[in-house]
């Protein structure tokens, strides 16, 4: 049977703390402000409390279909049909849980449990989220209608060159390389912390205030142009050569991810154990979420079980691209520094 525990101080309530965890938001502060991510109720709606695979239809553009006809009174005007296609998604599910001796607690007067619960679980989710998005943006760009969408400053011999590194033309230049008179429509910048150095000392990256919500006051974030700068130094080098390291630099642009939570059983379960070693805490944490590439479908087929794995969404091979490329706002830049 489960066992009350303790929480902020009062007994705890799994409902207490799924409130908040919902209100301390498992998202970077920077992605929910770059706007990157959309709330899709289709997708929502699809998913429900079961299925974890889905798809939301979109209507094709028109832009595509050649010049308008001549009216002259004499070239028929033969209407085009308006077409559409659909999209897949699928959620991704994961768990974690922790355990405490109580007898820790009996020597030291302190729960390690309570100290996770009140400052390291957030965190934690919110990384997990981070790595399964870069990891899908990592996928994506690698299909290979993607290809202009990569710019490649990096070497892996002879010397390293500014030429090799980011400099202020290189988000300009790669923008306009992927999205054209689109460059503009980028708002977060991801990337690594000696990439995010090198842009202060440059003086292309500032500080600007932003009103977030649930935040008292203001908060400062670093910005390159119109793009939030997110820095995580997981996922964004490659040191396979160590005397040159490749940097990987990722843009993208609002709403290009459709994203919304699934409904999972007892998300926050805590749990005693009365018998092992005097007495185990526990607490068993699940989440789920979509985070679909708007413009893509995941192959559901290729996905091993039910909830794919980091590795399954940052394969290329797993995912087909349904839009023009033109009208995806991602890019890479990777660079030697």
């Amino acid at each position: 049977m489960p066992r009350e525990g303790v929480f902020n101080g009062v007994v705890f309530d799994p409902n207490i703390f799924a409130g908040y965890m919902q209100e301390q938001s498992c998202l970077n502060t920077a992605i929910i402000q770059s706007g990157i991510l959309v709330e899709d109720p289709i997708i929502k709606k699809a998913l429900g409390s079961d299925g974890n695979v889905g798809t939301t239809p979109f209507f094709l553009p028109v832009d595509e279909e050649g010049d308008a006809l001549n009216y002259d009174g004499k070239t028929n005007n033969v209407p085009s049909e308006l077409k559409n296609s659909k999209q897949m998604f699928m959620a991704i599910g994961r768990q974690k849980a922790w355990k405490e001796n109580t007898f820790v607690r009996y020597l030291s007067g302190k729960s390690p449990l309570q100290n996770l619960a009140d400052h390291l679980v957030v965190p934690y989710w919110t990384f997990q989220w981070q790595q399964d998005l870069l990891a899908i943006i990592k996928g994506v760009l690698g299909v290979t209608e993607m290809k202009s969408h990569i710019t490649d400053l990096s070497v892996a011999s002879g010397s390293i060159t500014d030429a090799n590194k980011i400099s202020l033309e290189t988000p300009v230049d790669a923008g306009q390389k992927a999205l054209g008179d689109k460059r503009k429509e980028f708002s977060l910048f991801i990337c690594h912390s000696v990439i995010a150095t090198r842009l202060l000392k440059l003086n292309i990256a500032e500080y600007r205030k932003f009103t977030v919500a649930g935040a008292v006051g203001e908060i400062e974030l670093k910005c390159i142009g119109n793009m939030i700068i997110l820095e995580t130094d997981d996922g964004t080098v490659d040191s396979t050569t160590p005397n040159f390291p490749k940097y990987h630099s990722y843009m993208l642009g609002r709403g290009v991810i459709l994203t919304a939570t699934k409904t999972v059983d007892r998300p926050y379960y805590p749990d005693y154990d009365p018998e092992t070693d005097g007495g185990i805490d526990k607490l068993y944490t699940k989440q789920a979420r979509v985070f679909h590439p708007n413009g893509f479908s995941i192959k559901a087929d290729n996905i091993a079980t039910e909830s794919p794995t980091r590795e399954e969404l940052a394969t290329a091979s797993n995912w087909e691209l349904k839009f023009n490329h033109r009208n995806i706002r991602i890019a890479e830049i990777i660079s030697n520094g």
